[in-house]
């Protein structure tokens, strides 16, 4: 009788894989909740500058972080394509949070 593993991975051990995961998803949410208080600190305040803080928050670590994850499951682009994609996406935040602390929103 053959018994085939309930978690199998490929090029690693699974505990490294789930700890990765896990990661991966507490960085996302972490992200997700510093950019929701910074948007509603803008519509409290209507301070443009949250606002610019919250897209780039987004861009910067939500963005990056989904873009990893589902752009490899969903689709079969190479992983410099899927690493330039991210890399932009954290570019365009730096920039908008840079834009929140030094321009005038």
């Amino acid at each position: 009788m053959h018994v085939t593993p309930l978690l199998t991975t490929t090029g690693g051990s699974p505990l490294v894989g789930i700890t990765v995961f896990v990661g991966q998803t507490l960085a996302f949410l972490l992200a997700c909740w510093i950019a929701l208080r910074a948007y509603r600190g803008y519509q409290r305040s209507s301070a443009p500058a949250l606002l610019w803080l919250a897209v780039g928050i987004t861009l910067l670590s939500a963005a990056p972080t989904m873009t990893r994850f589902l752009l490899p499951t969903l689709t079969d682009l190479p992983s410099v394509t899927v690493q330039i994609v991210a890399t932009s996406g954290e570019v365009a935040g730096l920039l908008a949070i840079l834009y929140s602390i030094f321009g005038d929103p």
